[in-house]
């Protein structure tokens, strides 16, 4: 995927909050931590989008061991397609 250079300014208790999820491995520079922020933003959106569209759905049911029993029969029939 093509990048586009973005420059930030940050205050230096967050930079040092970047630098230490660095070291520790988690992320092998701050473009990648700064990236996987965004990544997880936009997530939490969808997550958030589906959560409204879920309730806004209808009354609710509560899944019992047959409903997911049901559930595995079709997902399996579907797979092997």
């Amino acid at each position: 995927m093509p990048t586009e250079r973005l420059t930030v300014s940050l205050a230096p208790d967050l930079r040092h909050w970047i630098n230490d999820a660095i070291e520790s491995g988690g992320y092998s520079s701050a473009s990648d931590f700064v990236a996987t922020l965004i990544r997880n933003h936009k997530r939490g959106e969808q997550l958030d989008h589906l959560l409204t569209e879920g309730l806004a759905s209808g009354t609710g049911i509560t899944p019992d061991e047959h409903y997911w029993a049901n559930k595995k029969t079709a997902l399996l029939k579907k797979a092997s397609l």
